[in-house]
């Protein structure tokens, strides 16, 4: 068994209202210190389509965005005007981490390999709790992106094996 899994008592109505079942992350949106340079970032290192180029801000927003589709994952990328050009730290409250899905262990280490051969400094390739591999870089403004394969049959054997346990410790 694996020591990351818990079980807990989750609570799926409320006063008669059930709880709607998530279907996953729609978007996400980046605050970048330089539009183009992250465009490029994102469109060049990473594979990215570029579905909307820059524009002016809207809806009260004030500076320039772009929107990317990495794999079926959309992003949004945000210069604001007040941004005053601080680096990324994912020790401050506000986002980690994005993780990226990679299809399997091989595609992991081609992404690594990829990354070695065009100079982007990464972590080395890690376990992942016995559930898959990772490692870890940054986009230019130092945004912390991991690059991630789980082992979704894995993860869903050791759930049901959890569940049948009725064990609400770690497992």
């Amino acid at each position: 068994m694996h020591p990351i899994l818990y079980q807990g008592n989750l609570c799926d109505m409320v006063d008669g209202v059930a709880r709607p079942k998530p279907s996953g992350v729609d978007h996400v949106g980046l605050s970048v210190t330089n539009l183009d340079r992250s465009i490029a970032f994102y469109r060049d290192e990473l594979g990215a389509l570029l579905v909307v180029p820059p524009f002016e801000g809207y809806r009260g927003f004030s500076g320039r965005m772009a929107v990317v589709l990495l794999g079926l994952t959309i992003v949004d990328l945000y210069e604001h005007g007040a941004n005053g050009g601080e680096r990324f730290e994912p020790a401050r409250t506000g986002l980690d981490h994005l993780a990226l899905a990679a299809e399997s262990y091989e595609e992991v280490d081609a992404w690594a390999r990829w990354f070695d051969a065009r100079g982007i400094p990464r972590s080395d390739v890690r376990d992942s709790s016995g559930f898959g591999a990772l490692f870890d870089f940054v986009d230019p403004d130092g945004i912390q992106i991991e690059m991630s394969f789980l082992d979704r049959d894995m993860l869903r054997q050791a759930s049901i094996a959890l569940s049948e346990r009725g064990d609400s410790k770690t497992v």
